[in-house]
């Protein structure tokens, strides 16, 4: 893949569902912060992507969200690899393969009994 030929769309980042979820009803940046005994500024920096969501904030913002730490974790993973992919897309088409991807034979042969 060239990344001339396509770039993809981004990914949903954390801090976009923060933004468009969860503050577009009456929660404010000042009322989660509090909620999950963190400042204000970290929330900030979560929402403007200036901050990557860790285990324990996953942990803190699925407890007062009623969503699971996997959710959030999976939301700034998806948003980690796709700026990697940017990054280091000329430079993973020159790496050598080590090891070619299994076929569906050998992936699923019969396991003798």
């Amino acid at each position: 893949m060239k990344r001339e030929q396509y770039i993809p769309a981004p990914p949903i980042s954390p801090g976009e569902v923060l933004r468009k979820r969860i503050f577009a009803g009456s929660i404010t940046q000042e009322r989660l912060a509090d909620a999950m005994g963190v400042s204000r500024f970290s929330i900030s920096q979560i929402i403007n992507g200036r901050r990557s969501i860790t285990a324990e904030m996953a942990l803190r913002l699925s407890q007062v969200t009623s969503t699971s730490p996997g959710f959030w974790l999976n939301l700034q993973q998806e948003t980690d690899l796709y700026q990697a992919r940017l990054k280091l897309s000329d430079e993973l088409e020159k790496l050598e393969v080590l090891r070619q991807p299994k076929s569906e034979q050998e992936l699923f042969q019969d396991i003798p009994e």
